[in-house]
């Protein structure tokens, strides 16, 4: 609404400013004021609201540019498989990892859990993919695309970030911890990268968010759950005591 009127009273100025002739023949009673003035306001509405509409449309193919390239870092970050040396995906983690039975887990219900989160990452992957197209979609009728699409598809990203975050990454991530953690020492730099790419994507994504709360649209979120979890940090911290009384 303060866009429009902002669009309106700038209309206001720009039909009134380069017709001083007009104002002229008003004011000398050449021309009705009550026939004239009810054009100029008619045209300052109509010339308001397309500005108005035109700087909506900019705005929102501008947020679906920068959603769109959010969305393909994550999937390249996520569902792109590398080279068999150099899958660097969170998920490549459960095929590495051995298990042997403790109190934590068993071989059994490792290979339980293992299926299951690789299940809820196919199903994630297909979400993916539709969010993308649905957001191409949207680049593409972005001329008559009203906020609620835009708000839809915002709100979908926050929530499939999330989704993965918590049941992939955490679920692989605390699983692989009730492992033998030897055995991915030559995965631990990789994780590393992962996580130091995913912590930059997250850092953009809340600014993106953040921005569009700041102008108005109430998103359902400003920021997207952090990956907190780290198997060989929680392992190295919990080592430290037992170094420091054997000392």
């Amino acid at each position: 609404m303060k866009g429009f009127v902002a669009s309106f009273v700038k209309g206001q100025v720009l039909l009134l400013a380069p017709q001083p002739a007009l104002i002229v023949l008003i004011l000398f009673n050449r021309i009705s004021v009550y026939y004239s003035a009810p054009v100029i306001i008619s045209l300052a509405v109509l010339w308001g609201w397309f500005d108005y509409s035109g700087k909506a449309q900019r705005r929102g193919a501008s947020v679906l540019r920068k959603l769109e390239r959010l969305v393909d870092d994550f999937g390249r970050l996520n569902f792109q498989e590398g080279g068999s040396s150099n899958d660097e995906r969170i998920i490549s983690l459960l095929d590495k990892a051995s298990f042997e039975s403790s109190t934590r887990t068993t071989p059994q219900l490792a290979m339980a859990t293992t299926e299951k989160i690789k299940e809820v990452y196919f199903t994630l992957e297909l979400w993916y993919h539709s969010m993308r197209q649905k957001v191409r979609l949207l680049l593409r009728k972005a001329g008559s695309m009203i906020e609620y699409d835009l708000l839809e598809v915002v709100n979908e990203f926050i929530e499939f970030y999330g989704e993965f975050v918590e049941k992939v990454a955490e679920g692989t991530l605390r699983l692989v911890g009730k492992g033998d953690l030897s055995s991915l020492e030559e995965e631990r730099e990789a994780f590393s990268t992962f996580k130091t790419q995913l912590a930059e994507l997250r850092g953009r994504a809340n600014a993106f968010l953040q921005s569009l709360h700041d102008d108005g649209l109430p998103v359902s979120e400003t920021k997207v759950r952090a990956l907190e979890l780290d198997p060989w940090f929680k392992t190295g911290t919990e080592a430290s005591p037992t170094t420091q009384s054997s000392s």
